[in-house]
C-alpha cells in the first residue's frame, strides 16, 4: 500500500502542465528530415485509424475474431459512464461481455468520427466521438459518446491497449439493453427483411439532396412527414412537422453542394431502414460542413413518413451558417459566445517564429477607449483553446482586453521541433506578446497583467520580473517548482531525475544530428515513460475528449524537454518581482509547498486566496471552479 506522501507526489505528477523544446531556424536538410518524420507519423496514424474503424465496424458485424485481433493481450476498459465496470481485461473477457449484449439488438451502428491521433514511438493515444444507435423492435437507444484510447505497437502492428468512454448524451429507450440481454439468454434470432423498397425510397431522398432539387426532395416525403433531431442543440429545431416545415428548412440547403456517403441496414420491419452516413457539404458561405449521422427512416408506400436523425451537435454549432459554439473554450467553463465578447485571431513574432493567438474584446467594445489588459497562459503542453481561452474570455466579459496564444512549437504556432517545454523560449514568447499588446491602441499600457495557470505560472513570474511593462502578476492553480522539488517528484519515475536529464541530452544531440526528435506521450494511463503518468483517470483532463483532448491538443512531449523542465526554478523569481502579486490556489492542487515558498520570497504587495474546495484539474475546466477563480482575480484587479 502506498503512503499518503507517495500518493500525493503521484497526483502532483499527474497535475503538472506540459513541456517541449524548439529551434527557430531550419535548413533544407532540416526540412527534408521533418517531412520524412511527418510521413512516418502519418503512416502510423492511418494504421491506427484503420484499427479504430475495424474495431467498431466489426462490433456491428459481430465479427468477434477480427475484433479480437485489434486488441493487446490486456486492455484497460472503462465503461462506468454507462453503468459498466473498469479494469484490465483480456480480449476474451471483453468479448464475452459484448457477446452477451450486442446480438440481442436487431442492429447496432457505431458512427465513428472526429478522430485525433498522436504517435510517440511505439505508443499512441487517440480521441474520437461516436454516435451509437442500438435498434430493437421498432425502438432505438442512441448514445453520443467520446472515447479516449491508447495503443501499443507490437511486432510492427498497433494494438488497442485502453478504451475509456465518456457519455455526452443519450436518447431513446434506455430499457433496450435489458431486453437485449434477455434476447441473448433466450437465443432469440431476428428475421431481417431485405426488401429494397424502403432503401430505394430513402436513397431517392439523398440523391435529390445531392442534386439540390427541392421538388424531388419533397416528393420523397409524405404530406405529414416528421423529422426528429434528438441531439440538436437548443438553438436548432429538434422537430420538423409537415411538408411545409420541410420546405422551409430544406429550401436554404439547396444552395449547398452536397455529397453523402451512406450505408443501409434492413430491419425486421420492411418499412424501416437504418442509415449510417456522413455529409461532405460546402455551405453557401463557402464553409465546409462535414457532419456524421445515423438515421432511422420509416416509410409507407413510396414515401418517407418519419425519420429520426442523430448527428454531432458540436460540428453543427461550429460550422452551420448562423450558429456558433456555446462558449469560447473546448467545454462550458468559458464565456458564452453570445455574451457580447468578441474573439479575434492575431499573430505576432517571437525570435523570428510566427505565433498564433486570440484577442478577446469586452462587450460593447469602444474602439476609442483604452482597457485594462491581461495575457493568459496555461499548463505545460497546453494550447490556447484549453484553460487560457476560458479564463481570458471570462475576463473579457468583465471588461478586460485579454490575449491567449500558442507558445513556440505548440498548437497553431510555428517552431521546430514540436512540443518542447523550454522555459527560456516560453518566457521570451510572453515578452513578445507584451510587445504586441503594448502598441495596440486599445490597451492601457499602464495596466497589463500577466496571468499564468499551472506550469506557465513559473514562466509568467520570470517574465514579470524581467519586464516592468507588466503591472501585476496573477497566478491561478500555480505549479511552481525548483530543481529540489522536481527531484523529489521525478526520482520516482523510471530512471529517476538523472535518467530523465540524460535522456533529454541524448535526444537533443540526436535531433541535432538527424533532425528527428524523440517523443513520449504527454499524458497516459498506461505508459510510465509518459510525461504525466498516473493510472485511473489522474490526467483525465488531457485525455478526455469532453474536456481538453481533441484536435487542438497534441498529446506528445519532446524528450529533450526533461532537462529544462527539471532544472527550471520558477520559485526564485519571487525575490525579483516588484509588481503586486495575486495568487488563487488550493491545498489539494499542484505543489502547494512550492507556491508557499514563492509567496514568502515576495517583497512587494501580495495576496493569496485558497479555494480548497477544488482540486487542480477542477480549476482547469469545471465551470463553478473557474468562475470562482475568475471572480477572485477580477475583484483583485479592480481594487
Amino acid at each position: 500500500m502506498k503512503t499518503i506522501h507517495t500518493m500525493l507526489l503521484l497526483v502532483l505528477t499527474i497535475i503538472a502542465c506540459k513541456t517541449e523544446k524548439k529551434e527557430s531556424h531550419t535548413t533544407k536538410d532540416d526540412t527534408a528530415m521533418i517531412t520524412k518524420n511527418i510521413n512516418s507519423i502519418e503512416k502510423d496514424q492511418k494504421e491506427i485509424n484503420h484499427l479504430i474503424h475495424t474495431l467498431f465496424g466489426e462490433v456491428d458485424n459481430r465479427n468477434w475474431e477480427l475484433i479480437k485481433s485489434t486488441m493487446a493481450d490486456s486492455v484497460y476498459t472503462d465503461y462506468t459512464a454507462l453503468g459498466g465496470d473498469a479494469g484490465f481485461k483480456s480480449p476474451d473477457e471483453i468479448l464475452t461481455g459484448w457477446k452477451a449484449l450486442l446480438p440481442g439488438f436487431e442492429k447496432t451502428i457505431h458512427q465513428i468520427h472526429n478522430e485525433a491521433i498522436w504517435v510517440a514511438g511505439n505508443r499512441a493515444s487517440a480521441t474520437l466521438d461516436a454516435i451509437a444507435t442500438h435498434y430493437l423492435d421498432g425502438k432505438q437507444w442512441t448514445v453520443f459518446v467520446g472515447y479516449d484510447t491508447e495503443y501499443i505497437k507490437e511486432d510492427g502492428n498497433w494494438k488497442l491497449a485502453r478504451i475509456d468512454l465518456s457519455l455526452y448524451d443519450q436518447k431513446g429507450e434506455t430499457s433496450l439493453p435489458a431486453q437485449a440481454l434477455k434476447n441473448v439468454e433466450e437465443g432469440k434470432n431476428f428475421k431481417i427483411h431485405e426488401d429494397n423498397k424502403a432503401k430505394q425510397n430513402v436513397d431517392r431522398f439523398f440523391q435529390a439532396l445531392e442534386e439540390r432539387n427541392l421538388d424531388q426532395v419533397l416528393a420523397t416525403m409524405d404530406q405529414n412527414v416528421e423529422q426528429i433531431m434528438p441531439l440538436a442543440p437548443s438553438n436548432f429545431p429538434k422537430t420538423l412537422k409537415g411538408i411545409d416545415a420541410m420546405r422551409n428548412q430544406y429550401a436554404g440547403v439547396m444552395k449547398y453542394t452536397q455529397k453523402y456517403n451512406r450505408a443501409y441496414y434492413s430491419t425486421t420491419d420492411p418499412n424501416i431502414v437504418l442509415v449510417k452516413y456522413n455529409g461532405i457539404i460546402t455551405t453557401g458561405e463557402g464553409k465546409p460542413y462535414n457532419n456524421h449521422y445515423v438515421g432511422v427512416f420509416k416509410t409507407k408506400g413510396n414515401k418517407i413518413i418519419e425519420f429520426t436523425e442523430f448527428f454531432n451537435p458540436n460540428i453543427l454549432l461550429n460550422s452551420w451558417p448562423g450558429l456558433q459554439p456555446e462558449t469560447f473554450s473546448v467545454h462550458d467553463a468559458g464565456a458564452r459566445t453570445d455574451s457580447g465578447v468578441i474573439r479575434e485571431k492575431v499573430s505576432f513574432t517571437s525570435n523570428g517564429v510566427i505565433l498564433k493567438g486570440h484577442l478577446f474584446l469586452p462587450p460593447a467594445f469602444n474602439t476609442s477607449k483604452k482597457y485594462p489588459t491581461a495575457i493568459v497562459t496555461g499548463s505545460w503542453t497546453s494550447v490556447k483553446e484549453q484553460m487560457p481561452d476560458e479564463y481570458a474570455s471570462l475576463m473579457a466579459k468583465d471588461g478586460f482586453v485579454t490575449m491567449t496564444f500558442d507558445f513556440t512549437g505548440f498548437g497553431e504556432s510555428e517552431g521546430q521541433p514540436r512540443q518542447v517545454e523550454d522555459y527560456e523560449l516560453k518566457i521570451a514568447d510572453i515578452k513578445a506578446a507584451i510587445d504586441f499588446l503594448s502598441v495596440h491602441k486599445n490597451v492601457d499600457i499602464n495596466s497589463i497583467s500577466g496571468i499564468g495557470v499551472c506550469a506557465s505560472s513559473g514562466y509568467m513570474a520570470h517574465a514579470v520580473a524581467q519586464d516592468e511593462r507588466m503591472s501585476t502578476l496573477v497566478l491561478v492553480a500555480p505549479w511552481l517548482h525548483n530543481p529540489e522539488i522536481a527531484k523529489s517528484i521525478y526520482d520516482m519515475r523510471p530512471g529517476g531525475t538523472d535518467g530523465l536529464v540524460k535522456a533529454a541530452k541524448e535526444a537533443k544531440v540526436n535531433y541535432a544530428k538527424t533532425g528527428e526528435m524523440e517523443y513520449v506521450l504527454a499524458a497516459s494511463e498506461l505508459d510510465p515513460l509518459s510525461a504525466m503518468y498516473v493510472p485511473e483517470n489522474a490526467f483525465d483532463y488531457y485525455l478526455n475528449s469532453s474536456k481538453a483532448a481533441g484536435k487542438y491538443y497534441d498529446n506528445r512531449f519532446a524528450v529533450s524537454s526533461w532537462e529544462p523542465w527539471l532544472t527550471f526554478d520558477g520559485i526564485s523569481a519571487g525575490k525579483k518581482i516588484k509588481q503586486p502579486v495575486f495568487i488563487v490556489h488550493s491545498e489539494s492542487g499542484a505543489v502547494p509547498e512550492g507556491t508557499k515558498q514563492f509567496y514568502n520570497l515576495l517583497v512587494g504587495q501580495k495576496e493569496i486566496k485558497w479555494l480548497n474546495q477544488y482540486n487542480q484539474q477542477q480549476l482547469y475546466f469545471e465551470k463553478e471552479a473557474v468562475q470562482n477563480a475568475i471572480n477572485a482575480v477580477v475583484n483583485y484587479l479592480r481594487k
